[in-house]
């Protein structure tokens, strides 16, 4: 599955930079809709128009729109372009705080227990609110990256020319700098690929459940005929985990869009693990 890393992360590259536009009314005919075609807007019958929210299939949105006529394409691409931002920013501030946790608790003989951060990462976002999201994910990719510091560096410390060292009495920074480090840099790609998909992992089972960093622009409407406004909430630049929670309230209507956004985190998260994996035993070859 490595492979799709690279189509991916092109595809995210290749996001656009604006907003998707807002329709209410989709053209039939795609050509419509490219500004260099000019067509009489009084020519287009209500045949040649559809009503968003359009299901997949659709020659002017082969992957569906959602309610307010934004093509998933652009929605999902920009959604995985923000997400790949928010994984490497919580990675570079959580990454050196987790390594010198790592090599602490390695040293110390200690060893993290193994638990399941998602449940930690709850409990926190709904402890400090969701202002703290961003820093949640930063404590867990911390907490992460220490744990799978500390597993390699302690199998790293057991070994005998180690235990030489020390009983030749090698200080604490001469095992570090001349015996633990070394063995310890060809697990770092390994490390980082298997933090981000835990990543994107954690972006989508939290935004299933509702919480993300982004705003949402509320539209309230009506068609003159209820007295009752239909409240409707627009996410904002969001990253997948955040579309996951938006189209989970329109399922009913549009399924597939609840797919899109859980696809491709999915198919991102399973390419990493896949690359770490094949990191890991070139690594364990080389040595």
């Amino acid at each position: 599955m490595r492979w799709l890393l690279l189509p991916l992360l092109l595809f995210a590259l290749l996001a656009p930079r604006q907003e998707c536009p807002q329709r209410a009314m989709v053209p039939r005919n795609p050509a419509v809709q490219n500004p260099a075609v000019q067509v009489d807007a009084v020519s287009l019958g209500g045949a040649d128009l559809l009503t968003p929210p359009l299901r997949a299939g659709q020659r002017a949105a082969p992957l569906g729109t959602d309610r307010f006529g934004r093509d998933a394409l652009c929605l999902n691409q920009r959604g995985l372009w923000r997400s790949l931002q928010i994984a490497l920013s919580v990675l570079a501030f959580g990454w050196l705080p987790g390594v010198l946790l790592g090599l602490w608790l390695a040293w110390q003989r200690r060893l993290p227990p193994l638990s399941s951060e998602i449940i930690v990462l709850l409990a926190l976002v709904l402890l400090l609110g969701k202002s703290a999201f961003r820093l949640v994910l930063v404590l867990g990719a911390a907490l992460l990256t220490a744990r799978l510091v500390a597993v390699r560096a302690a199998s790293i410390l057991r070994q005998p020319f180690v235990e030489g060292a020390l009983a030749l009495g090698g200080g604490s920074w001469q095992i570090l700098r001349r015996h633990l480090l070394p063995h310890l840099w060809p697990s770092f790609p390994v490390i980082i690929a298997t933090v981000l998909s835990a990543l994107f992992l954690w972006l989508m089972e939290l935004g299933a459940l509702g919480f993300h960093d982004q705003p949402t622009l509320t539209v309230a409407f009506t068609d003159g005929l209820d007295l009752v406004q239909d409240i409707q909430a627009l996410p904002l630049n969001a990253d997948l985990g955040q579309l996951v929670s938006f189209f989970r309230w329109s399922w009913l209507d549009t399924p597939e869009q609840l797919v899109w956004p859980a696809l491709f985190l999915t198919l991102l998260t399973l390419a990493l693990k896949d690359f770490a994996r094949w990191a890991l035993h070139r690594a364990e070859r080389s040595r």
